[in-house]
């Protein structure tokens, strides 16, 4: 089971789940993924999502406080190996259940019981199985559970002894503790654990690190985690020796049973790196590998090709890359025949008591990006169990899915419907619109809630309320020394947040020192320390970002230098050439870098740039030819390279400068917002911004 491709590949050619609580699971597929992965999240919701695969975020009704006291700190007793009693063994398969089917709080109630009332019915086996089961319950809640929950961990870790490597000889107890690390972003302690459990040291040489262990689980853990920490090569490269391990053990094995798990282990492994390979914008690749897992071939018919192969997950990873890759139609007759509908078949969409609520999520999501805004809320709503004719009342509650309810708020941001947005957000955290300031800004506890709040008043104007809000999340308050509040909280996604709102309101000071803290520098460091990147891309690329807004460009580009040095992305390729916009030395540098979308991009807005200086020196059509060129490259990028926000967004300014009807560049700039609804926020203070601001001015004065 190959899926036609050959076992040995390139490793060096060239970024969290959200469950929600007692989610309805009514989906007639079954993944032979492994529970536990995070579901993927498409390149075009990263930024929207800046840290949700941190915070793993249900629902927020009939949650518990955290426990007086954990489980795995009770001392060992003496245990026997005799079996428990049927009732008893019943709870645990029924608690299991609930934690297999995402009912985490279930899940949690009922671990907990369990060990309350049987302490002393339970082997040694069947405690630190339930144990590990309620940390797993744990986790998929709110920060102060994930706390608990490595804390379980870590007390019934000391109880028993470790391996040569340090990892822990209790089953699954160090893939667990790893996964609740990650959820906290504590990415390099759960590194080190992963290492460990793999046999490997952690200050390996790369070359050993992706070598495959004989931990499978653990091996895939700890790809999930490098592409997490933006290590792109490292996983990849780990992918590819471990799917030719697993085809050249199929080889050499006629075993049923052992066949039967090396080609469930293969299958992950293929999904995973197609996945992967779609991170890293190599679209054809992932194509090549998704349609090869379903028997199909690019050179097939549409019919053929949009035919459900009875592999959902396969189905619906190949729906997100075409969505990806600007192939929308393809995309949507496959997701409406994997729900039973047919495009020709009229607009109602049924909803069947199955649910199958990732194609219906995802049929939503290509809707919107086709501008066919009517029938995705028709379709959030049913999914909801509302109709448009509803009250503002009800429109505005949770259904109780969280994906439901957070994929209509994204509509409602995009189309503009800002208070219904705000509305459903604070309904999600209990509170409403007509509260005090201070409970508005008292933290849910529910971190992914919280921060897309955050964004949404950011979004709206509401600086003060973010600002507000993010200090509460972080512990702190506006009267704090400066000291303590540029002191990192341990919780990037957070202090990430509160950076850039400081960057975008112009507390560069501010912004520069929190993100030093969180990289473990100071300002007063060496040179040589202060310009070594971290280790986190996105963190680096957001100090580099701090330092260009303060206009220390030449800081700027030493640590951007090192950056693309390490991590060979196209982010610090783009990133490096941006502070060259506008100068002579831009078409230079541009021969430097490989060949992508973004440094079309840049190319773009370059010659923009220089189009705008030239309009509000010398008049309108100075800036023509300059405008042509900023146009040429920005559709060459969309032509040649799946859309991106940063492309809709770029041809929108194109077209708006060379005095195009405003419904054109108006659907640009709708299509930008889908893709990435935060961006305005961002740019809003770029000089490239300001500077296009005059010189549409100088064509409106002329003009009139």
């Amino acid at each position: 089971m190959s899926y036609g491709f050959t076992a040995t590949a390139s490793a060096t050619s060239n970024t969290t789940s959200q469950p929600s609580q007692n989610r309805a699971t009514g989906s007639e597929h079954t993944s032979n993924l492994n529970p536990e992965a995070p579901v993927f999240i498409p390149r075009a919701e990263r930024v929207q999502r800046i840290d949700d695969r941190s915070n793993r975020l249900p629902t927020i009704s009939g949650r518990r406080v955290t426990a007086d006291e954990t489980f795995a700190s009770r001392t060992f007793q003496q245990r026997t190996n005799v079996s428990c009693p049927d009732a008893i063994t019943e709870a645990i398969n029924k608690a299991f259940e609930a934690l297999t089917n995402k009912k985490f709080i279930d899940a949690e109630a009922a671990f907990r019981l369990i060990l309350d009332k049987n302490e002393s019915s339970l082997s040694t086996f069947e405690h630190q199985n339930l144990v590990i089961g309620l940390a797993r319950s744990l986790k998929e809640q709110t920060y102060s559970k994930q706390k608990e929950a490595c804390s379980c961990l870590e007390e019934l870790r000391s109880k028993a002894p470790l391996n040569d490597f340090g990892a822990s000889t209790i089953h699954n107890l160090d893939l667990t503790l790893s996964r609740c690390e990650e959820a906290l972003g504590q990415y390099i302690d759960a590194e080190k654990r992963l290492s460990r459990l793999r046999n490997k040291k952690p200050d390996a040489d790369e070359l050993s690190l992706c070598e495959p262990s004989d931990n499978f689980d653990a091996d895939i853990a700890n790809e999930r985690l490098w592409q997490l920490m933006e290590k792109h090569t490292l996983a990849e490269t780990l992918l590819i020796k471990l799917r030719a391990k697993l085809m050249s053990r199929l080889q050499l094995t006629s075993l049923a049973p052992t066949v039967k798990a090396l080609r469930r282990n293969l299958h992950t492994v293929n999904l995973a790196l197609a996945r992967h390979w779609q991170v890293m914008g190599k679209y054809k690749w992932a194509e090549s590998m998704l349609l090869c897992m379903t028997r199909k071939h690019p050179d097939d018919s549409e019919e053929i090709l949009c035919r459900p192969s009875g592999k959902n997950d396969i189905d619906l990873a190949l729906a997100l890359l075409w969505e990806l890759m600007g192939q929308y139609e393809r995309a949507e007759r496959l997701l409406l025949n994997l729900i039973g509908k047919h495009p020709d078949n009229g607009e109602d969409i049924p909803l069947k008591p199955s649910g199958k609520y990732d194609f219906y999520l995802a049929l939503a999501r290509l809707w919107q990006i086709m501008s066919q805004d009517k029938r995705t809320e028709r379709l959030l709503l049913k999914m909801s169990g509302k109709r448009l004719d509803n009250s503002e009342e009800i429109l505005c509650k949770p259904c109780g899915n969280y994906y439901t309810d957070m994929a209509l708020v994204r509509h409602w941001q995009i189309s503009g419907q800002h208070e219904r947005a705000e509305r459903l957000l604070l309904n999600m955290t209990g509170m409403n619109p007509g509260d005090d300031e201070e409970t508005l800004c008292e933290p849910s506890g529910h971190c992914n809630i919280d921060l897309t709040l955050v964004r949404h008043w950011q979004l709206i104007g509401k600086q003060g309320l973010a600002e507000k809000l993010l200090l509460n999340m972080s512990g702190k308050c506006p009267a704090d020394s400066e000291e303590n509040l540029c002191k990192t909280t341990g919780r990037n996604a957070i202090d990430l947040a509160l950076a850039i709102l400081w960057q975008v309101t112009g507390n560069h000071e501010r912004s520069e020192r929190l993100l030093l803290s969180m990289s473990g520098k100071s300002i007063n460091d060496s040179e040589d320390n202060l310009f070594r990147p971290s280790g986190n891309q996105e963190l680096d690329l957001a100090l580099a970002r701090t330092w260009q807004k303060a206009g220390n460009y030449e800081s700027a580009e030493k640590l951007l230098s090192r950056c693309f040095a390490l991590y060979r992305s196209d982010e610090c390729a783009s990133a490096l050439l941006c502070l060259s916009i506008g100068q002579s030395v831009f078409i230079e540098r541009m021969a430097l870098y490989p060949d992508s979308a973004n440094k079309l991009l840049a190319a773009s807005l370059h010659y923009f740039n220089l189009a705008c200086r030239q309009i509000i020196k010398d008049g309108p059509k100075s800036g023509d030819d300059n405008l042509n060129k900023a146009l040429a490259l920005v559709e060459s990028a969309l032509e040649k390279y799946p859309p991106s926000a940063g492309a809709f967004s770029q041809k929108a300014h194109c077209l708006r400068m060379m005095g195009a009807a405003e419904p054109v560049w108006r659907e640009l700039f709708l299509k930008s917002t889908f893709l990435e609804p935060f961006r305005a926020v961002k740019d809003k203070n770029d000089c490239w911004r300001i500077m296009e601001s005059a010189a549409l001015q100088k064509i409106r004065d002329l003009t009139d």
